[in-house]
Protein backbone atom coordinates (compact mmCIF):
# COMPACT_ATOMS: atom_id res chain seq x y z
CA UNK A 1 0.00 0.00 0.00
CA UNK A 2 1.38 3.41 -0.90
CA UNK A 3 0.63 6.06 1.70
CA UNK A 4 1.31 9.55 0.31
CA UNK A 5 0.64 13.01 1.65
CA UNK A 6 -2.83 13.15 0.09
CA UNK A 7 -3.76 10.03 2.06
CA UNK A 8 -2.44 11.67 5.21
CA UNK A 9 -4.57 14.79 4.68
CA UNK A 10 -7.67 12.64 4.12
CA UNK A 11 -7.03 10.47 7.19
CA UNK A 12 -6.05 13.27 9.58
CA UNK A 13 -9.59 14.45 10.55
CA UNK A 14 -10.63 10.86 11.35
CA UNK A 15 -7.49 10.32 13.40
CA UNK A 16 -8.09 13.49 15.41
CA UNK A 17 -11.62 12.37 16.32
CA UNK A 18 -10.32 8.94 17.40
CA UNK A 19 -7.55 10.54 19.40
CA UNK A 20 -9.97 12.78 21.33
CA UNK A 21 -12.45 9.98 22.02
CA UNK A 22 -9.86 7.27 22.64
CA UNK A 23 -9.86 4.72 19.83
CA UNK A 24 -8.16 1.77 21.52
CA UNK A 25 -7.67 -0.01 24.81
CA UNK A 26 -4.12 1.30 25.19
CA UNK A 27 -5.27 4.87 25.87
CA UNK A 28 -2.52 6.54 27.86
CA UNK A 29 -2.82 8.85 30.83
CA UNK A 30 -1.34 12.29 30.29
CA UNK A 31 -0.18 12.09 33.92
CA UNK A 32 2.15 9.17 33.19
CA UNK A 33 5.64 10.75 33.02
CA UNK A 34 6.95 8.17 30.54
CA UNK A 35 4.47 9.44 27.94
CA UNK A 36 5.25 13.13 28.28
CA UNK A 37 6.88 13.44 24.89
CA UNK A 38 7.75 16.33 22.63
CA UNK A 39 5.96 17.14 19.36
CA UNK A 40 9.10 15.95 17.56
CA UNK A 41 8.71 12.50 19.15
CA UNK A 42 5.06 12.30 18.15
CA UNK A 43 5.79 13.15 14.53
CA UNK A 44 9.45 12.43 13.87
CA UNK A 45 11.09 13.36 10.62
CA UNK A 46 13.06 10.47 9.22
CA UNK A 47 15.88 10.76 6.80
CA UNK A 48 15.42 9.85 3.16
CA UNK A 49 15.02 6.18 2.33
CA UNK A 50 18.38 4.68 1.38
CA UNK A 51 18.38 2.36 -1.63
CA UNK A 52 20.05 -1.03 -1.81
CA UNK A 53 20.38 -4.24 -3.88
CA UNK A 54 17.08 -5.83 -4.86
CA UNK A 55 15.03 -2.64 -4.79
CA UNK A 56 12.90 -1.95 -7.87
CA UNK A 57 12.50 1.57 -9.20
CA UNK A 58 10.48 3.36 -11.85
CA UNK A 59 12.41 6.11 -13.62
CA UNK A 60 10.67 8.53 -15.97
CA UNK A 61 11.74 11.61 -17.90
CA UNK A 62 9.15 14.25 -18.77
CA UNK A 63 8.35 14.29 -22.51
CA UNK A 64 10.85 11.50 -23.20
CA UNK A 65 8.79 8.32 -22.96
CA UNK A 66 11.56 6.33 -24.63
CA UNK A 67 13.66 6.82 -21.49
CA UNK A 68 11.01 5.58 -19.04
CA UNK A 69 12.22 2.41 -17.34
CA UNK A 70 11.54 -0.02 -14.52
CA UNK A 71 14.94 -0.96 -13.14
CA UNK A 72 16.25 -3.41 -10.57
CA UNK A 73 19.28 -2.65 -8.41
CA UNK A 74 21.60 -5.59 -9.02
CA UNK A 75 23.59 -7.41 -6.29
CA UNK A 76 26.58 -5.14 -6.90
CA UNK A 77 24.36 -2.15 -6.09
CA UNK A 78 24.22 -0.76 -9.64
CA UNK A 79 21.67 0.05 -12.31
CA UNK A 80 22.20 0.69 -16.03
CA UNK A 81 20.28 3.62 -17.46
CA UNK A 82 20.30 4.85 -21.08
CA UNK A 83 22.69 7.74 -21.76
CA UNK A 84 23.73 7.88 -18.08
CA UNK A 85 25.40 4.45 -18.12
CA UNK A 86 26.13 2.36 -15.03
CA UNK A 87 25.22 4.13 -11.78
CA UNK A 88 26.21 2.87 -8.33
CA UNK A 89 22.96 3.25 -6.38
CA UNK A 90 23.55 1.57 -3.00
CA UNK A 91 23.69 4.22 -0.28
CA UNK A 92 21.85 6.84 -2.35
CA UNK A 93 18.42 8.28 -1.64
CA UNK A 94 15.86 8.54 -4.44
CA UNK A 95 16.60 12.26 -4.66
CA UNK A 96 20.34 11.71 -4.98
CA UNK A 97 19.75 9.10 -7.69
CA UNK A 98 17.42 11.48 -9.53
CA UNK A 99 20.16 14.12 -9.52
CA UNK A 100 22.75 11.66 -10.85
CA UNK A 101 20.49 10.60 -13.70
CA UNK A 102 19.65 14.21 -14.46
CA UNK A 103 23.35 15.05 -14.57
CA UNK A 104 24.03 12.20 -17.01
CA UNK A 105 21.12 13.12 -19.28
CA UNK A 106 21.99 16.82 -19.29
CA UNK A 107 24.77 16.11 -21.79
CA UNK A 108 22.12 15.10 -24.34
CA UNK A 109 18.84 16.72 -23.19
CA UNK A 110 18.22 20.32 -22.19
CA UNK A 111 17.07 20.55 -18.55
CA UNK A 112 15.81 16.94 -18.18
CA UNK A 113 12.97 16.53 -15.67
CA UNK A 114 13.57 13.17 -13.96
CA UNK A 115 11.29 11.34 -11.52
CA UNK A 116 12.37 8.32 -9.46
CA UNK A 117 9.63 6.26 -7.79
CA UNK A 118 10.13 3.24 -5.54
CA UNK A 119 8.14 0.20 -6.72
CA UNK A 120 9.33 -2.26 -4.09
CA UNK A 121 11.86 -2.50 -1.30
CA UNK A 122 13.74 -5.78 -1.14
CA UNK A 123 16.96 -4.67 0.51
CA UNK A 124 16.92 -5.20 4.26
CA UNK A 125 16.80 -2.05 6.34
CA UNK A 126 17.37 -1.18 9.97
CA UNK A 127 15.30 1.70 11.32
CA UNK A 128 16.58 3.94 14.12
CA UNK A 129 14.11 6.41 15.67
CA UNK A 130 13.60 8.47 18.80
CA UNK A 131 16.20 10.56 20.56
CA UNK A 132 18.92 10.34 17.93
CA UNK A 133 20.27 13.18 15.81
CA UNK A 134 19.47 11.75 12.35
CA UNK A 135 16.68 9.14 12.61
CA UNK A 136 16.06 7.07 9.51
CA UNK A 137 16.61 3.91 7.45
CA UNK A 138 20.02 2.27 7.18
CA UNK A 139 21.12 -0.66 4.98
CA UNK A 140 22.08 -3.87 6.80
CA UNK A 141 24.25 -5.51 4.17
CA UNK A 142 27.06 -5.71 6.75
CA UNK A 143 26.94 -6.76 10.40
CA UNK A 144 25.79 -4.00 12.71
CA UNK A 145 25.19 -3.92 16.46
CA UNK A 146 22.91 -1.59 18.42
CA UNK A 147 25.58 0.97 19.28
CA UNK A 148 26.79 1.06 15.67
CA UNK A 149 23.23 1.61 14.43
CA UNK A 150 22.74 4.50 16.84
CA UNK A 151 26.07 5.94 15.68
CA UNK A 152 24.89 5.68 12.05
CA UNK A 153 21.88 7.76 13.12
CA UNK A 154 24.16 10.52 14.39
CA UNK A 155 24.38 9.29 17.96
CA UNK A 156 22.07 9.81 20.91
CA UNK A 157 20.75 13.28 21.63
CA UNK A 158 21.30 14.94 24.98
CA UNK A 159 17.77 13.96 26.09
CA UNK A 160 18.13 10.24 25.34
CA UNK A 161 17.71 7.55 27.99
CA UNK A 162 20.25 4.89 27.05
CA UNK A 163 19.24 2.54 29.88
CA UNK A 164 15.99 1.40 28.24
CA UNK A 165 16.51 1.35 24.48
CA UNK A 166 13.70 -0.58 22.78
CA UNK A 167 14.45 -3.15 20.09
CA UNK A 168 11.47 -4.19 17.94
CA UNK A 169 12.08 -7.40 16.00
CA UNK A 170 9.84 -9.56 13.83
CA UNK A 171 7.48 -6.94 12.41
CA UNK A 172 4.96 -4.58 13.93
CA UNK A 173 1.96 -6.90 14.14
CA UNK A 174 3.47 -9.55 16.41
CA UNK A 175 6.84 -8.19 17.53
CA UNK A 176 9.41 -9.50 19.94
CA UNK A 177 10.21 -6.51 22.19
CA UNK A 178 13.49 -6.20 24.06
CA UNK A 179 14.73 -3.51 26.42
CA UNK A 180 18.46 -2.96 26.13
CA UNK A 181 20.71 -1.08 28.53
CA UNK A 182 23.51 0.31 26.39
CA UNK A 183 24.48 2.85 29.04
CA UNK A 184 26.36 0.11 30.87
CA UNK A 185 28.45 -0.48 27.76
CA UNK A 186 29.87 3.02 28.10
CA UNK A 187 30.04 3.16 31.90
CA UNK A 188 31.13 -0.39 32.70
CA UNK A 189 32.34 -1.83 29.40
CA UNK A 190 29.52 -4.40 29.65
CA UNK A 191 28.50 -5.24 26.06
CA UNK A 192 25.91 -7.92 26.86
CA UNK A 193 23.04 -5.75 25.56
CA UNK A 194 24.92 -4.49 22.52
CA UNK A 195 23.47 -7.27 20.38
CA UNK A 196 23.83 -7.80 16.64
CA UNK A 197 20.91 -6.49 14.60
CA UNK A 198 18.98 -8.20 11.82
CA UNK A 199 17.35 -6.74 8.72
CA UNK A 200 13.97 -5.29 9.63
CA UNK A 201 14.93 -4.48 13.24
CA UNK A 202 13.71 -1.18 14.68
CA UNK A 203 15.73 0.57 17.39
CA UNK A 204 13.90 3.24 19.40
CA UNK A 205 15.80 5.55 21.73
CA UNK A 206 13.35 6.94 24.33
CA UNK A 207 13.50 10.21 26.20
CA UNK A 208 12.52 8.72 29.56
CA UNK A 209 12.72 5.34 31.28
CA UNK A 210 10.23 2.79 29.94
CA UNK A 211 8.35 1.38 32.92
CA UNK A 212 5.61 -0.60 31.14
CA UNK A 213 6.90 -2.09 27.88
CA UNK A 214 3.56 -3.28 26.46
CA UNK A 215 1.83 -0.02 27.26
CA UNK A 216 4.65 2.02 25.79
CA UNK A 217 4.64 -0.06 22.60
CA UNK A 218 0.90 0.54 22.25
CA UNK A 219 1.70 4.24 22.12
CA UNK A 220 4.81 3.80 19.98
CA UNK A 221 2.90 1.82 17.36
CA UNK A 222 1.13 5.03 16.29
CA UNK A 223 4.53 6.50 15.44
CA UNK A 224 6.33 3.59 13.83
CA UNK A 225 3.74 1.70 11.77
CA UNK A 226 3.20 4.45 9.16
CA UNK A 227 6.97 4.82 8.75
CA UNK A 228 7.29 1.09 8.03
CA UNK A 229 4.39 1.34 5.56
CA UNK A 230 5.98 4.43 4.01
CA UNK A 231 9.18 2.46 3.40
CA UNK A 232 7.37 0.56 0.66
CA UNK A 233 6.52 3.68 -1.31
CA UNK A 234 6.66 7.30 -0.31
CA UNK A 235 8.47 8.19 2.90
CA UNK A 236 6.42 10.21 5.38
CA UNK A 237 8.01 13.42 6.61
CA UNK A 238 5.37 15.03 8.82
CA UNK A 239 2.12 13.58 10.21
CA UNK A 240 2.38 10.05 11.61
CA UNK A 241 -0.91 8.15 11.85
CA UNK A 242 -2.06 4.61 12.69
CA UNK A 243 -3.73 2.37 15.30
CA UNK A 244 -2.55 -0.07 17.96
CA UNK A 245 -1.63 -3.72 18.35
CA UNK A 246 -0.61 -6.44 20.78
CA UNK A 247 2.88 -7.74 21.27
CA UNK A 248 5.04 -10.22 23.09
CA UNK A 249 7.58 -8.75 25.45
CA UNK A 250 11.07 -9.76 26.38
CA UNK A 251 13.00 -7.63 28.84
CA UNK A 252 16.70 -8.20 28.89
Amino acid sequence: MVLNRLNVLLILPVFLVCFVQGCDSTKLSSEDPQFKVTPQERAPRVSELILGPGDRLEISVYRHDDLNREVWIDPSGKIMYPLAGDIHVTGLSTFSLRDKIREGLARYIVDPQVTVKILSIESQKIIVLGEVRSPGFFPSETSMNVIEAIARAGGASGDANQKTVMLIRGGMENPDLRLLNIDKAFREGNLSDNIMLQGGDIVYMPRTKIADVSKFFGYLYTIIQPIVVGERGYLLGDEILSGSTNSSVRSR
